[in-house]
């Protein structure tokens, strides 16, 4: 599945997939409700070697992964000029999880 894919995902399709990929239990992806659950997924990048940096303002949250390759910062998605926006924080570490899975 490539990023394209994952972006056009419902929210319950990304839900059952972030658990299969992440042996966790997500029940939304409302922050008030996973961000415990959400937590685990983000603990398990950072075993990984993935740095997570995630922004939250009032009316926009962006998330994106940055991993050392060689002493040289590869990022998710500011490589490419910009960082998408979701609609919780939650949302953007089940993507960004996915994405990473799916390509490395």
């Amino acid at each position: 599945m490539n990023r394209a894919e994952i972006f056009k995902l419902d929210n319950k399709s990304l839900l059952k997939l972030i658990n299969q990929k992440y042996d966790v239990k997500l029940q939304s992806l409302k922050d008030q409700e996973s961000l415990s659950q959400m937590w685990l997924i983000v603990t398990s990048l950072l075993k990984k070697g993935w740095r997570i940096d995630i922004q939250a303002y009032e009316k926009k949250i962006k998330v994106d992964g940055i991993l050392l390759n060689q002493g040289r910062p590869m990022t998710v998605f500011a490589q490419y000029g910009t960082l998408p926006e979701f609609d919780t924080v939650v949302e953007g570490i089940c993507r960004l999880a996915l994405i990473i899975a799916e390509e490395t």
